[in-house]
């Protein structure tokens, strides 16, 4: 039997696209404006290191996970 100290949680890094650029995506973050408003945002990585927080409404999932899920024919 696996004790605790066996288990162990990577981050998985995503394949994606911020407006056409090839990144990776980390995680989801959450942040405030300067007007206080919360709202989330994707943690991306993009080919030259650069790290930026986007916004998911900018961003494009290229791995097709989607295609593992069934949905049932209309």
């Amino acid at each position: 039997m696996a004790s605790l100290s066996d288990i162990e949680i990577k981050p998985e890094l995503r394949p994606c696209l911020v407006k056409d650029k090839k990144a990776l995506f980390h995680k989801w973050g959450h942040t405030k404006n300067l007007l206080g408003q919360e709202f989330d945002v994707a943690i991306v990585e993009y080919e030259d290191g650069q790290i930026e927080e986007v916004t998911p409404n900018n961003l494009k999932f290229c791995d097709n996970r989607i295609n593992k899920y069934m949905f049932k024919e209309e």
